[in-house]
């Protein structure tokens, strides 16, 4: 939805709040007088949760991330490091040691242990005598080979952990991440908020569908509508960060909202109960109000 900038300040919803340096990972939040938080930020793109994110063979078999940003290996030196923090390590290094770590069952402590979040994993490995979790990566059961890509907000309805239809689908969803030091304000999953493109003026509602390191982080489908791009059921590697803003110029507000539950069959539904939450929280017109108030990081 397009936000004017003719928008007048409404009587009943202000933008009052107070700084917080440093939450959800800005240089400067604003922790809104109702419980919510806001801050600019970029718009990073998160894919986890799409069926065809992580493959074993990575672009080859037309998986849209490297598999080096699902994980971080732990070696029997007692050395650790995270797969994506060179594009060296990411198609070197980190896939060697998964090959090698893999082919010992994934769980040998003299060869290492993947402590994967980006692809379910089950199972523990004591590594040097650290516990590490999540150690064995979990294929999708239709047989395409592809890894299970798990988010933090899941249909409760369907208990199998292993069904990728279980989680939410960032193509069709507009979801952002919310980091522990949010959740920790009472930020929930299955909440909702809104992301504001200022240089497009358009705002997306959103639920809070996973976890992550800072505020900053959307969906695919987030990212396209802050763009103004239409949705798509598929994208290339070549589509897979269209919308992605690499400065600030995104304000990000997470609302004090009760978890609603989420049907991952019923799409629709979270972006009606988005859309719903941001009209109760104040609409455009507070929102016009916050862009004039948060501090611009």
């Amino acid at each position: 939805m397009l936000l004017g900038s003719c928008l007048g300040p409404a009587l009943a919803a202000d933008c009052d709040g107070s700084l917080v340096p440093g939450l959800g990972g800005v240089r400067r939040a604003w922790q809104l007088a109702d419980g919510g938080v806001a801050g600019f930020a970029r718009l990073n793109i998160n894919i986890d949760g799409y069926a065809r994110a992580y493959h074993p063979r990575n672009a080859e078999a037309g998986a849209l991330i490297h598999l080096c940003n699902a994980g971080r290996v732990y070696l029997p030196d007692g050395s650790s490091y995270e797969g994506s923090e060179s594009n060296a390590t990411c198609s070197g290094r980190f896939m060697r040691d998964v090959a090698r770590i893999g082919a010992a069952g994934w769980t040998n402590p003299s060869i290492g242990a993947v402590n994967w979040y980006g692809i379910l994993g089950r199972g523990s490995a004591r590594v040097n005598g650290r516990a590490i979790q999540s150690v064995v990566p979990v294929l999708q059961k239709d047989g395409s080979g592809f890894y299970v890509s798990p988010t933090t907000l899941a249909d409760r309805s369907i208990a199998d952990e292993a069904e990728q239809s279980r989680y939410v689908n960032p193509l069709r969803i507009a979801a952002a991440v919310a980091p522990r030091s949010l959740v920790a304000k009472g930020v929930a999953m299955g909440s909702f908020g809104v992301a504001y493109n200022v240089n497009r003026r358009i705002a997306v509602p959103f639920v809070v569908g996973d976890a992550g390191p800072r505020i900053g982080e959307g969906s695919v489908a987030l990212a396209r509508l802050a763009a103004g791009l239409a949705l798509k059921d598929d994208v290339t590697r070549a589509e897979r960060f269209a919308g992605q803003v690499d400065a600030p110029d995104v304000l990000w507000v997470f609302f004090k909202d009760a978890a609603e539950k989420f049907d991952s069959h019923n799409e629709a539904a979270t972006t009606a109960k988005a859309k719903a939450a941001y009209q109760a929280w104040g609409g455009d017109t507070r929102l016009a109000r916050c862009v004039e108030q948060v501090p611009r990081n």
